[in-house]
This record gives C-alpha cells, sequence and structure tokens, in this order.
C-alpha cells in the first residue's frame, strides 16, 4: 500500500510532528507498504527520526510572507498555495498513492479536491479539539473570522474527505455529531517505558511547549501554594518554547527558583518521568495530550485540567487521576497535596493508569489504521468500478 502524510513541517518537532513521524516509521515496516511524507518547509530539520519513509521537501516556504502590507501578504499566500497544489499534485501523480492524509493546515483545504489518477483515499486527521480556534480568538472580529472558517469547513471541506480522524470519542460525539464521515483513533505511545515509578520521589513534572496554549503560568501560581505546604517538593518543567524567558521571570519574582526548576528539552521523557511520583497539566485545550499517555505508561497519578479537548477522555477522574475545573488554582493545589499527602494513593492511581496506559500500545493503533485504509479503499474501489 502506498501511504502519502501530507503536513506543514517537522522540523518544529511538537506532539503532531512526533507523531506523524512515529506512525509513519512504523507503517514503512510493514511488508508491502511504501510511505512518503511531502512538507510544505523543512529547510530548517536538524533532527532524522525516519528509516524507510521518503521525505519531499516541496519548499513551499509559507512563512516567508510579503510583510510589505496586508494586501501583499494575502497575494502572496495565494500564489503560494497555487505553487504548494501544483508542486503537490505533480508529486502524488508521480507516486499514485493508495492513502493520503493531511495532517497540516496548508493542505486541508485542497487536497482532496485535486486531480490524481490513482483515486486515492483522502483522510484528515486533527490533532487538536475543533473548538480551539474560537478559544484563542480574543476580539470579536477574530470570533467573526473562525466562524466563517467553520461555516465554510463545514460546507466545503470536511465532506470532501473519505475520512475525518478524530482522537477521541467525545470529541465525535461532541464537536462532529452532525458528521457521518468521522472516526476515532486515538494516538499511540511513541515507544515503550523504561521502567515504573515508585511513586515515592519528591518530584511533580510535567512536559510540553513552554506556549500560551499549555498555560503554565498557571501551574507556577498552584506551586507556589503548593510549595509553602510541602517545601521538599519540587516541580520540574521539560521541554522548551518560546514562552521559556517569561516563565523563568515568573519564578524569579515569585522567589520559587528552588521549587520550579526549568530542565530543557530531553528526548528521554519516559525517564524523566519514571523518576517523578505525580505529572501535572495546566493546558487551556489539549487534542490529545502524549505527554499524559507516557506519564501513564510509568504508572503514575495525573492531575489536569477539565480543558476542551481529549483530557477527559485519557484521564479516569478519581481512577488513573483528577480532573479539575479549569482554571480552578484553588481546586488544583488541594487535589495536588491530597496526592503528596498520601504515598498509597499515589501508588493505587499509577498502577490504574499504568494499566490504562495499555490501550495506545503503538502496534495495536497502527493495526487499526491498516484497517481503515483498507476498508476504505474497498469502499472507494467499488464505487469506481461502478
Amino acid at each position: 500500500m502506498k501511504i502519502v502524510y501530507c503536513t506543514d513541517k517537522i522540523y518544529k518537532m511538537g506532539g503532531l510532528e512526533i507523531i506523524t513521524i512515529v506512525k509513519a516509521n512504523a507503517l514503512a515496516e510493514i511488508p508491502g507498504n511504501q510511505v512518503w511524507i511531502a512538507l510544505a518547509d523543512n529547510r530548517y530539520s536538524a533532527i532524522v527520526r525516519l528509516k524507510k519513509v521518503s521525505v519531499f521537501d516541496l519548499a513551499v516556504r509559507y512563512d516567508e510572507e510579503d510583510s510589505r502590507s496586508y494586501w501583499h501578504a494575502i497575494m502572496d499566500l495565494r500564489r503560494k498555495r497555487k505553487y504548494h497544489r501544483q508542486r503537490l499534485e505533480q508529486m502524488l501523480n508521480d507516486i499514485n498513492p493508495d492513502v493520503v492524509i493531511s495532517t497540516g493546515l496548508s493542505t486541508k483545504h485542497f487536497l482532496p479536491k485535486m486531480n490524481i489518477n490513482s483515486h486515492p483515499v483522502y483522510i484528515m486527521e486533527l490533532h487538536s479539539s475543533r473548538h480551539l480556534a474560537m478559544h484563542q480568538a480574543q476580539r470579536w472580529y477574530q470570533k467573526l473570522a473562525v466562524k466563517l472558517g467553520e461555516l465554510y469547513n463545514n460546507r466545503f471541506t470536511y465532506p470532501k474527505y473519505d475520512r475525518v480522524v478524530v482522537l477521541t470519542e467525545a470529541e465525535k460525539a461532541g464537536a462532529w455529531a452532525k458528521f457521518k464521515n468521522i472516526t476515532v483513533m486515538p494516538n499511540p505511545l511513541i515507544k515503550p517505558a523504561p521502567g515504573q515509578s515508585t511513586c515515592q520521589a519528591k518530584i511533580a513534572i510535567t512536559a510540553a511547549r513552554f506556549e500560551w496554549i499549555k498555560n503554565y503560568e498557571s501551574l507556577i501560581n498552584i506551586w507556589e501554594k503548593v510549595a509553602l505546604r510541602h517545601p521538599d517538593w519540587s516541580l520540574q518543567l521539560w521541554g522548551q518554547g518560546p514562552d521559556e524567558e517569561k516563565l523563568k521571570k515568573q519564578i524569579e519574582r515569585m522567589g520559587l527558583q528552588n521549587h520550579v526548576l526549568i530542565m530543557g528539552y530531553t528526548s528521554e521523557v519516559q525517564q524523566k518521568m519514571s523518576e517523578a511520583s505525580i505529572f501535572v497539566l495546566t493546558s487551556r485545550s489539549e487534542g490529545f495530550s502524549i505527554s499524559t499517555i507516557e506519564a501513564m505508561s510509568v504508572g503514575i497519578p495525573t492531575v489536569v485540567y477539565n480543558s476542551p479537548g481529549g483530557l477527559p477522555y485519557v484521564v479516569k477522574d478519581g481512577v488513573t487521576g483528577y480532573l479539575v475545573p479549569l482554571n480552578d488554582e484553588s481546586t488544583y493545589v488541594e487535589t495536588i497535596c491530597k496526592l503528596i499527602e498520601n504515598e498509597e494513593l499515589r501508588k493505587v492511581m499509577g498502577q490504574a493508569a499504568l494499566k490504562e496506559s495499555e490501550k495506545y500500545q503503538l502496534d495495536d493503533i497502527i493495526q487499526r489504521w491498516m484497517e481503515l485504509f483498507q476498508s476504505l479503499l474497498d469502499k472507494k474501489r467499488k464505487i469506481i468500478c461502478k
């Protein structure tokens, strides 16, 4: 089977990029499969994690916009989209793929409308909550633009795909309830856990990009109060991103340098998690948190905000961890302290989390993808034959 992922870039190496690479590699290991990744821009990639996967840089360069005026920027975007479509169409007709998957923003509007000789199955993967854009919109005109975009996509984009794949049943039943071409497919664990936590270390941990959506300023506020009651416990923040300096200044301003530690990037995040006892996350929205299931896989309880997206599906409240009302910092403090003060509770919840994480094993998820591909191909071939 010939499978092509179409995405924006992989050099940033966020959750979407990592998951795309992991799935592409796993699919390429299956006998009979050939896998490609078509990128709009990969100039700065310095991380090679691809084995049998072919990578095409289409060199569209969306980030090099014409900044002379708003009008020039709009016209430049239209020109690049046209160029992108031409380059991608040529590439796909050379490959003759069976399945084409959109995981980025740059291809989602035109991908299923292209003239590809092999008549492939078109799939759109969505890795964030459908309501994220509206959640991020602050002003009335931004909200209006999001609403108009949703109306357009509902009529002219999503119905064109053979299947739209979302991450949780809750997302399908809620935001996508009116659509008939929706399938649920959770993200997989990237790799097996290196070991289990004893849940005895006086460390809480989190891992994500330092950016607005992760809401780390709230987590630091929470830990200020936790540190007053449990000064022997520390919070480790693993990651990097545009908000790093702002977070460092907040930590210094609050005098938490000995309690909240910015650790930087690590490729061995599960190992670091296995050395901690509690996982915490305060995101404003999460499509499906990879770091949360990584924490579960090493047997530690998770405390997360009950934010829009997939976390209420991943975390079983009161069983594998706790769901705290969004931005309710007082309740979050009490929940953390409850776990800190009860080692046995941490261990019981950690073991429940470990068991729950088994449903996200990579081999099982890839098998489900292959079954989806084959069923959609069979259906499309019957239609073409008619």
